[in-house]
């Protein structure tokens, strides 16, 4: 896997869980069924590091309650992928690294997950998520395991590409200084 097939893919998850989240609010069970699985896709979940999404809700909501929940489509966003960084790991080798926002209108210029992404059995697959610490924005950023595998420490740097800047100054500054470490000739 190269740095254009891992974005491809975090592009294709980010795809994804927008429709499952959009699903939330406005489809029925199948339909929100058939979204979770798509999303879910795009881990690696096993008994030792398990993942799984968070979107979800209670069974059986009738159309009158998907019509009314449907007023809110427009609290939930596409996350926006600011940059993804390939690490070159000590036990796991290439990994690349998402760094993306959240999930609302008001979170998107802001980091909210790190979805580190690897080759298994010949597929790109996420295999863990980590959390922007809130309460300490300064850079750098922190971050807290989520779900799936640790990775600590995710190694050097090798490239980096750059998408979209945070408009969260610590993050912004975060993202600059992560973006160079990545283009050490820049």
């Amino acid at each position: 896997m190269n740095l254009d097939q891992a974005t491809e893919f975090i592009n294709s998850y980010l795809d994804a869980e927008y429709a499952e989240a959009k699903a939330l609010r406005s489809e029925g069970d199948a339909v929100l069924s058939e979204r979770q699985k798509d999303s879910e896709s795009h881990f690696l979940s096993t008994p030792e590091s398990p993942m799984f999404s968070v979107i979800g809700r209670r069974p059986g909501y009738t159309d009158a309650e998907l019509e009314e929940y449907a007023q809110t489509l427009d609290q939930v966003a596409r996350r926006v992928l600011f940059m993804v960084v390939e690490f070159e790991h000590k036990e796991r080798g290439a990994i690349f690294c998402g760094y993306v926002s959240g999930a609302g209108p008001t979170i998107t210029g802001a980091y909210e997950l790190q979805l580190f992404i690897q080759e298994v059995g010949g597929k790109p697959k996420i295999i863990a998520q980590y959390a922007a610490e809130i309460l300490k924005p300064a850079p750098p950023v922190q971050w807290t395991h989520v779900q799936g595998a640790e990775v600590s420490d995710p190694g050097t740097p090798v490239t980096a590409r750059a998408f979209t800047e945070p408009t969260f100054n610590p993050h912004r500054l975060d993202w600059a200084a992560t973006r160079e470490l990545g283009n050490p000739s820049h």
